[in-house]
């Protein structure tokens, strides 16, 4: 019954570390993701009223923008979080997340905004490949991230080269 009882508190102490990292993950992408909105530039009278921030699927990344949005803004206009579930209204997202758990439909979410300026946030290996605009990846246990630049102009964004030169270019 010892050993037992010993298992079962590795098993809570390893999610609970587990959890802690997703957490910690969430929180960094969010700071990020805020950060890429200032080094951005989007066509002019694209943000108006509110500068709109998109998760695609379920993640612990929208509480983390959802407080973010609370005490920061995008050059004076306001930040909105929104949750989607379907490509139903993405397109009106400045910035939209796709949570790794959805990365199969990269395809449908990049026809869904083609052409619009939507800078498009992946977390998942090759997703800069498919049309994602920013990919983060983890390299040496830190957390960074890849621009596909065709794809940003494709969109008719404009990348700070003060960002592009923090980031692993990727090239289609």
């Amino acid at each position: 019954m010892k050993g037992y009882r010993i298992l079962v508190i590795a098993l809570l102490l390893t999610t609970a570390a587990v959890q802690s990292t997703f957490a910690q993950k969430e929180k960094y992408q969010s700071i990020f993701i805020y950060n890429f909105s200032k080094y951005v530039k989007w066509p002019e009278g694209s943000v108006s009223g509110k500068f709109v921030i998109g998760v695609f699927g379920s993640s612990g990344i929208k509480q983390e923008l959802d407080e973010m949005a609370t005490t920061k803004n995008v050059g004076g206009t306001p930040i909105e979080v929104l949750q989607f579930s379907t490509t139903a209204g993405i397109e009106e997202c400045h910035i939209l997340y796709l949570v790794s758990s959805e990365s199969g439909r990269i395809a449908q979410i990049i026809e869904a905004v083609k052409g619009k300026p939507v800078l498009v946030v992946t977390d998942k290996p090759g997703m800069s490949g498919k049309g994602a605009a920013i990919n983060f990846v983890e390299l040496d246990g830190k957390i960074k991230f890849e621009i596909n630049q065709q794809v940003t102009e494709a969109h008719g964004l404009k990348v700070s080269s003060s960002l592009t030169n923090l980031a692993i270019i990727v090239k289609n």
